[in-house]
C-alpha cells in the first residue's frame, strides 16, 4: 500500500462572532495520507483541482445550537464548500475516471465521494435551514479553452448564479431606464444603469471596466450621498446589509425592490452590536418590496444557467476577475480575504498548481473507464 498526502484545510473550532484566525480556527494540516487505490464502495475518488471560498461559508462557522438558513460544518473536518474536482477512479453509475465535476466538496486534495465526515446530519433544523450537504456534485463540461477553469469559482459558478436567479426569479420584469445598486459589486455577485460599491479603489475600477455606469469606494464615499446623487434606485441587490441597506431604501423609487441574498456587514459582529436600521417605514410609505433568496431554494433555473451563460462568457459578454491563491496551504488565506479587505477580486483556491499550468495534458493522464 503506497499513502499519498492528503493535505487539508481544517475547521479546527467555532469563532464566537468574531473574525476566525488562521492557524487557530480555520488550519491547514498537511499530515493526513490516503490510499489512492482504497475501496470506493459504489462510490467515486476525487483530486481537488480549484476551491471557490464565499461568503456564506461564514455562516456556516458556527455552533450547531445557533440557527440559521445553513446547516453547520463540522469541527474537526475540512471546510465544505464549492469546488472543481476531477474523478480519478469511479464505482458509481454515471461517473466515469476523467470527468469534471463542480458542486460541493471538502477542502482537501483527495476525496471519495460523496464525502461523509464532514457531513452534517440534516435533523431537527429549522424549516428555514437549508441541507447544504446536498449540493452534491454536477459533471460540467470541459472549456477547451473558451474561457478559463477558474471561471467555475466565479462568473459560472455559484456567485453567477446567484446573480443569475436573483434577478430572473425575483426581478422579471426589470427594464432599460432603471436603476440597480449592488451593494460589494466587486465581489462574486455584480441593460439596466448600474451603481456599485466596493470597498477599494482597485475594485471600482474594476468595476468602471466591466461596464458599470457609476461605481464609489463605499470607504471614502457616503453611500447615502452617492445614492442621492445618482438614483433614485429602482432595483437594490443587496449582499451586505446594515448600513448599506438603510441609505439604499432611503434612495427607493416608488415600488423598488430590494434583493437580499446577503449580509456580510453583520457575520463578524454580536447580534447586539448590528446596525439597526431607521428608516424602516419607507417599505411602506413608498411600497418597496423587499424578499430574500439563496440560490438552493431554485434549482429549476440552474438548466438555464448552465445552458445560456457559458457561452456569454466565452463570447467575452460576461466577464470575471479572480484572484488566484495557489496551494491549498494558502486556503486560510484566500478564505479570510473576503472579510479583511485583502481581496482584490473573487478568490479562488488553486490546489493543483501542476493541472492549472495545463489541464489538457494532464487530463490525457487520467485512465478513463472503459
Amino acid at each position: 500500500m503506497v499513502l499519498t498526502p492528503n493535505p487539508r484545510v481544517v475547521l479546527a473550532k467555532n469563532p464566537s462572532y468574531e473574525l476566525p484566525v488562521a492557524g487557530e480556527h480555520i488550519v491547514y494540516d498537511p499530515s493526513p495520507t490516503i490510499d489512492l487505490d482504497l475501496k470506493l464502495n459504489g462510490g467515486f475518488l476525487t483530486k481537488t483541482l480549484l476551491l471557490s471560498p464565499e461568503p456564506y461559508m461564514r455562516e456556516r462557522i458556527r455552533d450547531a445550537s445557533i440557527e440559521s438558513y445553513s446547516t453547520p460544518m463540522q469541527v474537526g473536518q475540512p471546510l465544505v464548500g464549492f469546488g472543481l474536482v476531477l474523478v480519478l477512479r469511479s464505482e458509481k453509475e454515471g461517473v466515469k475516471a476523467g470527468d469534471y465535476m463542480y458542486g460541493f466538496t471538502p477542502w482537501e486534495a483527495y476525496t471519495v465521494q460523496p464525502y461523509m465526515d464532514a457531513r452534517t446530519e440534516y435533523k431537527n433544523f429549522p424549516a428555514y435551514t437549508f441541507d447544504m450537504d446536498s449540493l452534491v456534485l454536477q459533471p460540467v463540461p470541459n472549456p477547451e479553452g473558451a474561457f478559463p477553469w477558474t471561471r467555475y469559482c466565479s462568473c459560472i459558478g455559484a456567485p453567477g448564479l446567484t446573480a443569475f436567479i436573483g434577478l430572473e426569479h425575483l426581478a422579471p420584469d426589470a427594464k432599460a431606464g432603471q436603476t440597480i445598486y449592488v451593494s460589494s459589486g466587486a465581489s462574486g455577485v455584480g441593460r439596466l444603469k448600474t451603481i456599485g460599491s466596493a470597498s477599494t479603489d482597485a475594485k471600482v475600477e474594476y468595476m468602471r471596466s466591466v461596464g458599470a455606469d457609476v461605481a464609489f469606494n463605499y470607504k471614502t464615499t457616503p453611500v447615502a450621498a452617492a445614492l442621492a446623487e445618482h438614483g433614485p434606485i429602482d432595483l437594490f441587490f443587496d449582499n451586505v446589509g446594515g448600513e448599506q441597506l438603510e441609505a439604499a431604501l432611503e434612495n427607493m423609487n416608488f415600488k423598488g425592490r430590494v434583493i437580499s441574498c446577503g449580509a456580510i456587514a453583520e457575520y463578524n459582529i454580536p447580534n447586539d452590536q448590528r446596525y439597526g436600521i431607521k428608516n424602516m417605514s419607507i417599505m411602506f410609505k413608498r411600497r418597496i418590496r423587499l424578499e430574500g433568496f439563496i440560490v438552493a431554494d431554485t434549482p429549476e433555473y440552474n438548466t438555464r444557467f448552465f445552458t445560456e451563460i457559458p457561452p456569454l462568457v466565452a463570447q467575452g459578454k460576461i466577464t470575471g476577475q479572480e484572484q488566484l491563491f495557489a496551494g491549498l496551504e494558502r486556503g486560510p488565506e484566500a478564505f479570510l480575504s473576503m472579510f479583511d479587505g485583502k481581496s482584490t477580486a473573487k478568490p479562488v483556491v488553486v490546489v493543483d498548481r501542476i493541472w492549472i499550468m495545463n489541464p489538457t495534458l494532464y487530463y490525457s493522464r487520467i485512465p478513463h473507464n472503459p
